[in-house]
């Protein structure tokens, strides 16, 4: 679990390194994109972190998070809201590379 911490860790501080540039570059809405990925990997730590979990306690929250994020996805496409839809895709992307990455993690 250390590794993964690690992973999440280490994309965590890219992420914001890169939105500090994109802010810097009056890119606010790219910045924001990486702030949200920046949220995810934070999330994802303390996930992690929390002791005295099953086995598969970190897999059920990959797969339980994101549900209200691929709804928010759905709702923002069905009233044109591009917006909303680019930072629910940017979340549930973040979350697929988490999940990939736990997966080749645990040798699977």
């Amino acid at each position: 679990m250390e590794n993964f911490i690690e992973f999440l860790q280490g994309r965590q501080a890219l992420c914001l390194a890169e939105a500090e540039k994109l802010a810097r570059d009056n890119r606010m809405d790219e910045a924001n994109l990486q702030k949200a990925q920046v949220n995810i990997f934070g999330i994802f730590v303390t996930v992690a972190q929390i002791p005295n979990q099953p086995p598969d306690f970190l897999e059920h929250k990959i797969e339980e998070i994101p549900l209200a994020w691929h709804k928010s996805l759905e709702a923002a496409i069905k009233h044109g809201d591009f917006e909303k839809e680019t930072v629910e895709r940017a979340k549930i992307a973040t979350m697929e590379e988490i999940k990939a990455e736990l997966t080749r993690m645990q040798g699977g």
